[in-house]
């Protein structure tokens, strides 16, 4: 009676699980029972879902005594789905978002078929999969500060009561999380991943948490300086040991002063796998993004076992590798761009002639770059970057000498540039690594500039950009030539390419979506904040042993945010008032002169 009413108002919001629904299986019609005022009740596995005498006053007394909970909810989480009546009274009682678990298809069908569900199925979204290993969780969002509240179907959650034990440990780990949670972020003391180090570290403060950045960049001079004066490889190695272990010691200490919730840190930081078993030992979480090329840095042979969870920038080989080492909790997390660096600027048109050219190029001067670049000598190429032969023909191309350039000045280059080459690097193919399958931080970076970008094939680039309309392959020298002179003689569409590839990154593609999906990973793989012992007392219990209504529980009754409060935070809150001092202020005063 109710069932086509129903598919159809899914099918608007969610035609996939409403055809699942339509094909699936449906209970038996035994299970559907008549309560004494006529209403539908549902009983599966000997569990009734609703009540045999009025199941809509039911419904009403589960949001009653839920309702607290729900009016300082950002959004409502409901687990099981049973006949619908207690989502159809949330739904009238709430504007707020509401998602509902159910495993179940069956129970969603008997739904459907019994009761008048549309009002329902407009407003709340229904995540469903009968494997717990694949909870639908991914498809919810994390991000830190927000409030979500979970309410319990009692029945239906003991029907599937598996699946919902599993979720429930997800759930708290996301709400943990989504309180915003304190993080150290470990860089590299010199590559690659250092500004990927920066970025992560700004963008998890961003989404709200208390992130602490250990910038490892401050002894590159102690690196290089190891590198000059040992010209004995042990002996360069032993110093470099040394470093290393100086700088873990250092991440250890700052643990003991910052109480990480989670220790993450890039490619190349030095942590000794020492550092890594005390900071298991202590339970603090470690997070390790490998943004390297597994063939070229095998290191991660030896670090991924150590980390509690491991992500990668390739698929494929390294997935299966990591399997047949043995590892777990990994996961491919692709690079990105940061919106707030890699934007489009304007320039004076002095500094658009310095930085601008038809075609350009940032980066190292790697074997395969070197080899293919010869052939765009006819053209006006400015190469930027270190590591060039200046004994070569390239040598008239490459800028400044090849020295360093900021990433201020990489910036303008990419908005400047009328073509943006991109070659991934290789030291030893002549033009394209024909097996590249990683994409490069320079890809996202040129798109979310706005600007036009000619890149090298790559097996892992049409997971992330839609080739032809947001990106641009070449396949090799020859190929490359001819778009070069089609890009040069069409320049609308070259901006209406570059245009949509910038918004494909700002939609996909920025370090937030990269830190949201790293924390639903560990969310959703077993997480749990390191346990530190806390300083102070909790704020509510103070204000209830002192009274509310006393002069000292109205006093108390002012740091409303604070979970927890010292002595000292008290004092130092006096001393940045003004006016008179009342009376606990004046007691607060002199216990700490006391206490000095």
């Amino acid at each position: 009676m109710f069932f086509r009413k129903n598919i159809t108002a899914l099918k608007k919001v969610d035609p996939g699980l409403a055809g699942s629904i339509e094909k699936g299986r449906a209970l038996d019609e035994h299970d559907i029972v008549k309560a004494k005022n006529g209403m539908k009740s549902l009983k599966v596995d000997n569990i009734l879902l609703h009540s045999l005498y009025d199941p809509a006053k039911e419904a009403r007394e589960w949001f009653n005594h839920h309702e607290e909970k729900t009016k300082a909810a950002s959004s409502i989480f409901v687990l099981g789905f049973g006949l619908g009546y207690h989502l159809l009274e949330l739904c009238k009682k709430t504007e707020k978002e509401i998602i509902v678990f159910e495993p179940r298809l069956d129970i969603i069908r008997a739904a459907m078929e019994s009761v008048c569900l549309t009002t329902v199925l407009e407003r709340v979204r229904i995540l469903t999969d009968e494997n717990p290993s694949l909870s639908p969780l991914g498809k919810v969002g994390i991000k830190g500060g927000e409030n979500a509240v979970v309410l319990q179907h009692k029945p239906s959650v003991n029907i599937s009561r598996e699946y919902f034990k599993h979720l429930l440990a997800r759930l708290r780990s996301r709400e943990e999380i989504n309180k915003g949670i304190q993080i150290l972020v470990v860089s590299p003391v010199y590559g690659g991943s250092h500004p990927i180090a920066l970025y992560c570290a700004s963008t998890l403060k961003k989404m709200g948490h208390n992130v602490e950045l250990i910038d490892n960049s401050r002894f590159s001079d102690a690196m290089f300086f190891a590198k000059d004066i040992a010209k004995d490889k042990r002996r360069h190695n032993r110093m470099i040991d040394m470093l290393t272990s100086f700088l873990s010691e250092a991440v250890i200490a700052r643990c003991e002063t910052f109480k990480p919730d989670l220790v993450f840190a890039l490619a190349q930081s030095p942590l000794t796998a020492d550092c890594l078993k005390r900071l298991k030992n202590n339970n603090i979480p470690t997070a390790y993004w490998f943004v390297e090329d597994f063939r070229l840095m095998d290191y991660w042979k030896n670090i991924a076992g150590l980390y509690d969870y491991f992500f990668v920038i390739q698929k494929g080989d390294l997935i299966n590798e990591m399997k047949r080492a043995g590892v777990k909790n990994y996961h491919y997390l692709p690079l990105a761009a940061s919106p707030d660096v890699h934007k489009k600027v304007e320039m004076p048109d002095d500094e658009r002639d310095y930085y601008g050219s038809d075609i350009s190029f940032v980066g190292a001067g790697y074997y395969n770059r070197r080899n293919l670049f010869k052939g765009l000598l006819d053209h006006d190429f400015k190469i930027w970057g270190t590591d060039w032969d200046m004994n070569s023909p390239l040598a008239q191309c490459v800028q400044r000498a090849g020295e360093r350039v900021d990433t201020d000045e990489i910036v303008k280059i990419f908005n400047a540039s009328k073509i943006n080459i991109n070659l991934h690097s290789s030291t030893y193919h002549n033009g394209i690594n024909p097996f590249g399958d990683f994409v490069n931080p320079r890809t996202f970076e040129i798109a979310a500039c706005g600007a036009f970008q000619l890149v090298d094939s790559r097996s892992e680039l049409a997971d992330l950009f839609e080739a032809g309309k947001e990106i641009i392959v070449f396949e090799g020298l020859e190929d490359l030539k001819q778009k070069i002179t089609y890009y040069l003689d069409n320049p609308a569409e070259r901006e209406s390419i570059a245009e949509s590839a910038k918004q494909r990154v700002l939609r996909d593609h920025t370090y937030e979506h990269r830190m949201v999906e790293m924390l639903e990973y560990l969310a959703d793989n077993g997480f749990t904040p390191a346990l530190w012992e806390q300083e102070g007392e909790i704020v509510e219990r103070l204000i209830e042993e002192a009274g509310r209504d006393t002069e000292l529980g109205e006093y108390l009754s002012r740091f409303p945010s604070r979970e927890r409060m010292t002595l000292s935070d008290i004092v130092k809150d006096i001393e940045e008032s003004e006016g008179d001092l009342n009376i606990p202020e004046t007691l607060f005063l002199t216990m700490n002169e006391f206490l000095k």
